[in-house]
Parts: C-alpha cells; structure tokens; sequence
C-alpha cells in the first residue's frame, strides 16, 4: 500500500511511549522515524533504544505538534486516542504534518468507557473526509486489540476489548 521507498519514508510516531511502533516500523523496513511523547520519561526509554533518529517533547491537545506542514510521509499514531489520553482534536494537526499523498494512521478502542470518545472521533474522521482533506483507504477491526483491566471492559466471555486501525491518505 505505501508508495515508495520504505527506507526513505520519514515517519512521525505521535504519543511514542516507549517505542514499540518504531520496533514493528524498522520491522518493516522503515528506517527514518521521529518521535513525540507528553512524559519525558518514556521518551528516556525511547530514547535509549536507538530507534528514533529524533525525539521531542510535546503536550498534546496542549501545544501544537513540533513539525513543518507537510514534513513527513506517513504520521502514526497507536493507542493513545482514547478517553482520557490524546483529545482528538490532534487529529487535524496530525493530516497537517503529513505530506500531500502521505498516511495517517491511527487507532482506537472499542471498550465500553471508550464509546463516547470513538463516536466522536468518527465525527472528526468523516468530517474531514467530507471537506476533502483526506480519503479512508482502510479500516480494520481487531478483535483482540488488548488485554481488559477488567470484566465489563472485556464483555462476551472474553479477556481482550476489541480495537479498530484507521488509514487515511492526505489529498
């Protein structure tokens, strides 16, 4: 699906952690990949794998993101959009940092305390896709995103709350 060379790709992993997306990124054959994080912390441990040839520091929802318009080829962002963490008024700010052409990914749950948060989200996303800012090239359902914290978050029998993955394509 991503156009062009992977190794020359230039990367934005929004809300990084610890690196994990990076991990699976290099996996993959992407080689140029920056990094943004609320805790110095976890960007520390980040920081400490060698897998980011750039680290910042951003609040987001807080401060706009540290990047040019147009800057990277693809802009991820796994696991933070949710109740409580990353507000998805970000989203915007993600498509401006991606190239015309370039990906947006991005993921969410779909636990129950979680419900509020992604109808809104999908608000944004179609509001977005209908001004002409971006088209969907894909959406998938994962049906073990994560492990639950507890039984209601889980329901039907299960110890996993399901997710979805969103790909998006900047016009």
């Amino acid at each position: 699906m991503f156009q062009g060379s992977l190794e020359d790709a230039l990367v934005l992993d929004v809300a990084c952690g610890t690196g994990l997306v990076a991990q699976e990124l290099q996996a993959k054959g992407f080689r140029h990949v920056h990094g943004l994080d609320g805790s110095q912390g976890m960007l520390e441990h980040a920081r400490h794998k060698g897998l980011y040839e750039d680290l910042k520091l951003c609040l987001l929802g807080q401060e706009a993101l540290p990047a040019p318009e147009g800057c990277y080829d693809a802009t991820v962002i796994v696991g933070a959009l949710s109740e409580g963490q990353v507000p998805s008024g970000v989203i915007p700010q993600l498509l401006l940092v991606t190239k015309p052409g370039g990906y947006v990914c991005l993921t969410t749950r779909n636990n129950t305390s979680n419900l509020r948060y992604k109808t809104e989200l999908q608000r944004l996303l179609d509001e977005l896709e209908q001004q002409g800012l971006w088209e969907k090239v894909g959406m998938q359902e994962v049906e073990k995103w994560e492990r639950a914290t507890s039984e209601e978050e889980s329901g039907q029998d299960s110890e996993y709350i399901s997710g979805v993955i969103y790909l998006y394509r900047r016009k």
